[in-house]
């Protein structure tokens, strides 16, 4: 009754009725759980962390390490579902302490903020689910365009110099490569040509070790750039790389050119067939070295399958 009026009984079970229905959607719209009782969903909380910080160091256009973010076959051997401490992908990367691991890297949109880190915790204590129907898809040219915007440039002006000349490196590295592979072949020649084995392996000896050291410099800032963090790590996890053998291969042919560089001067001066011996040996070696770092540059950069798919097109077994 409200001053005096009273409702008729049947519209009153109608207004209660209406009441408990909308009441119940409305708990039911409200309510954070997946129907599986989940808190963290994958779809709407865990996929756009995955594809906005991840999927372009770690997706099927590129995928460092051999680690892809968008596949759960790939992603399961970094989680133990049901903790996350004992899940390298939260403890060695995502929340790592040590900043040249800690993942993505600063030039790569991360680290990845509180929320976002809480979200990836819980929804791997909950189990880490990813149901068959959700892929993680590369952004739109839009939601790139803004995202973008999140990468911070070195503040230093010599941090930015040193990461700009970073990106002369994949133009750079081809120069020691072809230098001390044609000097270690001329080497070769010389064996039945004596007049070849001399002055155009020592041009290219000299040449490549000065390039290599620029190169290697390059490489040292560009890593940052591409996400593979700083060139100075000997832990043991940073050893089950790929870029950390690359990196350091690449180091070792740099030390070694320096030094049958400063070996050939010293034969050239005394005249010593044995130190030109020394070097014209380590000049192959060099070339041996450096052709494998190219080697393995090359598949990471346009991935494994890069070089045996050129074989499959030869032979006519590519389909």
């Amino acid at each position: 009754m409200i001053n005096g009026f009273s409702w008729p009984r049947w519209t009153r079970l109608v207004i209660a009725g209406c009441v408990w229905i909308f009441g119940a959607i409305g708990l039911q719209a409200e309510s954070p759980l997946s129907s599986n009782g989940k808190l963290v969903q994958f779809e709407r909380d865990i996929a756009p962390i995955f594809r906005d910080r991840c999927l372009d160091c770690h997706g099927p256009e590129e995928a460092k390490n051999d680690f892809r973010i968008d596949d759960p076959e790939s992603l399961a051997n970094y989680i133990e579902p049901g903790d996350a401490g004992s899940s390298s992908l939260y403890t060695d990367y995502l929340a790592a302490a040590d900043e040249e691991m800690l993942m993505p890297p600063q030039s790569h949109k991360g680290p990845l903020s509180p929320a976002e880190l809480a979200l990836v915790r819980y929804w791997i204590d909950e189990g880490a689910d990813w149901p068959e129907s959700v892929k993680i898809l590369k952004a739109t040219a839009v939601e790139t365009a803004a995202l973008s915007t999140q990468t911070q440039p070195p503040a230093g002006l010599i941090e930015r110099l040193f990461a700009a000349q970073g990106f002369l490196h994949p133009a750079t590295v081809h120069f020691p490569v072809a230098l001390f592979l044609l000097g270690a072949g001329f080497v070769v020649v010389g064996w039945k040509w004596p007049a070849l084995g001399t002055q155009i392996p020592l041009a290219c000896l000299w040449l490549g070790a000065a390039s290599s050291i620029a190169a290697s410099l390059m490489g040292w800032a560009f890593a940052t750039e591409r996400g593979y963090g700083a060139w100075n790590r000997f832990d043991a996890d940073a050893m089950d790389g790929e870029i950390f053998w690359h990196r350091w291969s690449a180091v070792i042919v740099t030390i070694l050119a320096i030094s049958f560089s400063i070996v050939a001067l010293k034969a050239l001066r005394t005249n010593s067939v044995k130190l030109t011996r020394v070097w014209k040996i380590g000049l192959i070696v060099c070339a041996l070295i450096v052709g494998a770092v190219g080697h393995q540059g090359g598949e990471m950069t346009y991935g494994k399958d890069f070089y045996p798919k050129m074989f499959r097109i030869l032979t006519g077994t590519q389909p």
